[in-house]
């Protein structure tokens, strides 16, 4: 047999193999649905990855890639990415002049959305998030209703807990719960550190969403990836559950009576935090942002010993690592809930690209105390069940005080459940005419 001949037989027999792997997981994910924890999930990504690594595979992509010489490309490694059509967002966070002002919302994707729902009212929350196909799709859908300026993978800060030794799962109308949270620095033994290799193995799932979603969009705006902050991922794994019902007492009582190994578990989680953030960055996410969703829990005082350190940490361990490994250098924000007031001027000390502000603090003040940063932000997210005409005049004096430089526009919080998506389409509509209105760039007809 022939040489030629010999190469076509054997990229016959991988294609073949690539074949029978695709269909398993396929029928993998059809199978009936039941509610899983983050152990399951991480349990059923690691056997997928058992599967394809047997079979040579290192990823799945999606059913276009069907040819042999595609397969030859995806099982070196390679990831060709679509050029990024809208870099709006991308240039605002780098403070270069835009000719609008980019926006995207916390919670973008969510049960307000028909669209949403209809894969909420059919599948628990952590099947969604462990299932590339579901959470791809969850991921763009805001995008493509409203021509957002950007799309933030579809997951939770938590998912990086089950690495780190704590399980914890979704409890019908009490949220995230964790099942042996921390009570003593004697349980710090059942804290696992995390390095990159532990962020493939048990969150694969959110690296094949945002590699699915980068390539899906096509362009049409930027991928944000994401991750939960060292306090606040102390805080559940402590608490044992959200601080919106506990005020977050046994979580803060902790850092107050184990100063010690609070700041021991913070540098694990800190850790944690970086492999995943940079691991995102490699699956395709275009910026990413720390979501410190307790910050506001903290008094002044306990903010700077027990977060501060370790959210500055993080951004510059980042860039670092993302320097060191050649990859590109992604803008970097993090969003301080319900402290802006207070650590502001402290943050534009970091090298955080992007700030994210809550209601609580004025644009002016904010402008003031981070005159070198990028700020996001901060409409009250109550104004989105007004009027249009409200949420257009709240609009325009969010911008007007901002300016349309340097800026990204955002909720203070987050999108809810329960808010209309053409007044949230609203909200979107009146932030990129107006801005472009302010920046005298005529708008198509």
């Amino acid at each position: 047999m022939s040489a030629h001949s010999s190469l076509l037989l054997a990229l016959w027999f991988h294609f073949l193999a690539f074949e029978r792997v695709e269909a398993g997981l396929t029928q993998l994910l059809r199978k009936p649905v039941r509610a899983v924890s983050a152990s399951h999930a991480s349990e059923a990504s690691m056997r997928i990855r058992q599967v394809l690594d047997r079979d040579g595979w290192r990823k799945t992509t999606s059913r276009r890639c069907r040819g042999p010489t595609e397969i030859l490309v995806m099982r070196a490694g390679a990831e060709e990415f679509p050029e990024l059509k809208n870099d709006l967002l991308i240039r605002a966070a780098r403070g270069e002049e835009t000719e609008r002002v980019p926006i995207w919302m916390h919670r973008q994707a969510g049960r307000y959305l028909p669209e949403f729902r209809e894969f909420s009212d059919k599948f628990p929350f952590m099947h969604r998030c462990s299932t590339p196909e579901i959470a791809t799709r969850l991921t763009i859908q805001p995008v493509e209703r409203y021509g957002l300026d950007a799309a933030i993978v579809f997951s939770d800060i938590l998912v990086l807990l089950p690495p780190l030794g704590i399980e914890w799962g979704m409890v019908k109308g009490k949220g995230p719960v964790v099942s042996e949270p921390i009570d003593t620095p004697e349980d710090l033994v059942r804290v696992k550190p995390v390095g990159s290799a532990d962020v493939r193995q048990e969150l694969s799932y959110v690296m094949e969403t945002l590699t699915r979603a980068r390539k899906e969009l096509e362009g049409r705006a930027t991928l944000i990836g994401f991750s939960g902050a060292p306090w606040t991922l102390l805080g559940y794994m402590v608490q044992g559950e959200g601080a919106k019902s506990t005020a977050a007492v046994k979580a803060k009582g902790f850092l107050y009576q184990y100063p010690e190994a609070s700041h021991e578990l913070l540098k694990t989680i800190t850790d944690a935090v970086v492999a995943y953030l940079v691991e995102q960055v490699k699956a395709g996410a275009q910026m990413v942002q720390v979501f410190d969703s307790w910050a506001g829990e903290l008094t002044p005082s306990l903010y700077s010993e027990f977060s501060t350190p370790y959210l500055k940490d993080v951004a510059a361990r980042v860039k670092q690592e993302l320097r060191e490994q050649g990859l590109p250098v992604v803008p970097v924000s993090v969003f301080p809930k319900g402290a802006a007031s207070h650590v502001l001027k402290d943050l534009s000390e970091s090298e955080y690209d992007v700030i994210s502000l809550d209601e609580g603090i004025d644009p002016i003040v904010a402008r003031s105390q981070a005159p070198n940063k990028v700020l996001q932000g901060n409409l009250d997210p109550a104004v989105l069940y007004l009027p249009k005409e409200v949420i257009q005049k709240e609009s325009r004096k969010m911008i007007d005080k901002f300016g349309t430089q340097k800026y990204i526009a955002n909720l203070g919080y987050a999108v809810d459940k329960s808010m209309d998506p053409e007044l949230v389409g609203a909200f979107v509509r009146e932030v990129h005419s107006y801005s472009e209105e302010k920046n005298k760039v005529p708008v198509a007809a």
